[in-house]
């Protein structure tokens, strides 16, 4: 119970998730097969007939954090093989300490606290050699950081700038490019982005060139085989225990073993247009997606469509340039006609199944748009107080009676050929 489980940075989160419960002990589980889970989706299967697994990342690995961590950053793998100290040292590197520990000299401070850069190294950090600090053994953690700032008897110095100064003091604290295992101190894990780091950008050009391959090996290729096993294990007996089909949540960073392994078990996949899953896109296609997928134009855990297309200027004009393919001017608005242009290539798509929140679907009429299109959204995974608050604001009874809406989806699924009820006949 000493871990946390999460998400690496990807399209959601750009520090990562902190989901902030205990990593699944897949061993223990093991030794019923999986009672627990079998029994769970024997029952389910009594009322549904198809399911979605979310972030099935996590049968293949999961990203597990220390338990004092806020963020999701500074995590590594499980299982996952690490770099180790004998393979380090083989290649060159061997200041471990230096790589390891938060790397924080006085010109940063005097950058990121301006004026309030003594006052903050007073408070959270000791400087152990001329210009160089570290941080005192009371706020050395995420978690210990955010106590004392709210704590703290100097608490008055910092006043309203508390935000600020804790996004700074956590940019110190992962200002690393090697995580030791806390359970081996001679085994190490590439902190994520490590490139991003000014403690990476300091170092000599053999150790960066070094780190930048090892990086790329413990991310990309050592790791394949070994998370295609493990996923091996639980899945199977997963699916096995229903008739169910199943749907693999396969958004974010994906190995390259995760599609072989959901078309080997014949899991279907989710495709979402601005979240491409072929490397060197910026949108996805879905007229190429598979028939083994479920696409929709956005989901529960991101923006709706209107909110995507409202919130960057730049990528609605790519958008509207390269997809949409007009060389006008992008509107600033995702009007009904940018609307149902997208929708249109989804219920085209040759996905076994095209879903389609309400709020995208409300967004064919300008009627429906008076909303703030940011309240829209459902869930914001990376912020733990934005939780499935989301609450229709027109009710069911209006739109039963809006024909006009109903005509244009109901246009939209019979163009794409895709089923709908039909009319109820008269009874002889």
């Amino acid at each position: 119970m000493n871990t946390a489980t999460g998400a690496p940075p990807d399209y959601f989160a750009k520090s990562g998730q902190n989901w902030g419960f205990p990593t699944y002990n897949w061993e223990e589980m093991s030794k019923d097969n999986y009672g627990w889970w079998r029994a769970r989706l024997t029952q389910l299967s009594k009322f549904f007939t198809a399911y979605r697994i979310d972030h099935i990342l996590g049968f293949f690995r999961i990203w597990e954090l220390p338990d004092h961590a806020a963020t999701g950053l500074c995590g590594k793998f499980r299982p996952s093989i690490p770099l180790s100290q004998e393979e380090l040292l083989g290649d060159g590197i061997w200041d471990f300490d230096r790589m390891s520990r938060p790397y924080i000299r006085q010109d940063m401070l005097e950058e990121k606290f301006g004026s309030l850069w003594t006052i903050v190294a007073a408070n959270f950090l000791h400087e152990y050699q001329k210009h160089c600090y570290e941080f005192k053994e009371e706020c050395n953690t995420e978690k210990k950081i955010i106590t004392k700032i709210k704590t703290s008897p100097e608490k008055s110095l910092w006043l309203e700038k508390e935000d600020s100064i804790q996004r700074g003091l956590f940019d110190l604290l992962q200002n690393i490019v090697l995580i030791r295992d806390p359970e081996d101190s001679t085994k190490y894990y590439p902190r994520f982005n490590l490139e991003d780091t000014s403690s990476f950008r300091d170092l000599d050009e053999h150790s960066k060139n070094v780190l930048r391959r090892l990086y790329h090996d413990y991310y990309f290729v050592r790791q394949e085989n070994l998370w295609r096993q493990n996923a091996l294990k639980t899945l199977p007996v997963l699916l096995d225990c229903s008739d169910m089909l199943a749907c693999g949540e396969d958004l974010g960073l994906i190995p390259a073993c995760v599609h072989p392994v959901m078309l080997e078990l014949a899991l279907i996949g989710l495709r979402i247009q601005r979240m491409p899953s072929e490397p060197g896109l910026e949108f996805d296609i879905p007229s190429k997606y598979s028939y083994m997928t479920v696409c929709a134009p956005s989901c529960h855990d991101c923006s709706t469509l209107r909110a995507w297309w409202e919130g960057d200027e730049g990528t609605r004009s790519r958008f509207y340039k390269t997809v949409i393919g007009s060389d006008k001017e992008a509107p600033s608005r995702c009007t009904p006609e940018v609307v149902n242009f997208i929708l249109q290539q989804h219920f085209d798509a040759p996905s076994m199944w095209a879903i389609f929140p309400l709020q995208d679907l409300l967004a064919l009429k300008d009627k429906y748009t008076a909303r703030p299109a940011a309240e829209e959204t459902i869930n914001d995974p990376t912020n733990p107080r934005h939780y499935w608050r989301f609450r229709l604001h027109v009710s069911l009874e209006s739109i039963l009676e809006d024909k006009d809406i109903q005509a244009s989806i109901k246009n939209l699924v019979t163009s794409s050929g895709r089923s709908f009820p039909g009319k109820k006949t008269d009874k002889a």
